[in-house]
């Protein structure tokens, strides 16, 4: 099971990092993010977050992975298609992690280990 949604909550008035703020937890950054590439550019990048249920810092991790997909500003400001656009935004992917690892198995035709 996935979902798919588009933020339009921004963390700070003037900012472009979206809210991902809830009542029963928060979301968190792993690592640094992986670019998006259509060759030979840029055209974007992939940042991961996982899921914590609790108060930072001191939630508890769980299965749920946040995949959050945004434009580089280059390409969202010089394309007609995204012209309409009302500044930047992003794109996410919410997937349980036990699903990933089913999922890479069956397309790999290997077995996994939970």
């Amino acid at each position: 099971m996935e979902w798919y949604f588009f933020p339009r909550d921004k963390k700070y008035p003037n900012g472009s990092r979206t809210n991902l703020a809830t009542k029963s937890g928060y979301w968190r950054a792993t690592g640094k993010d992986n670019k998006v590439v259509c060759k030979p550019a840029v055209v974007g990048y992939r940042k991961t977050l996982v899921f914590y249920r609790g108060r930072a810092p001191l939630g508890d991790r769980t299965d749920w992975v946040m995949h959050e997909y945004r434009l580089c500003d280059d390409v969202s400001q010089g394309t007609p298609s995204f012209q309409y656009l009302q500044g930047p935004f992003a794109l996410c992917r919410v997937i349980k992690r036990m699903e990933i690892s089913s999922k890479i198995s069956d397309v790999h035709g290997g077995t996994t280990f939970k």
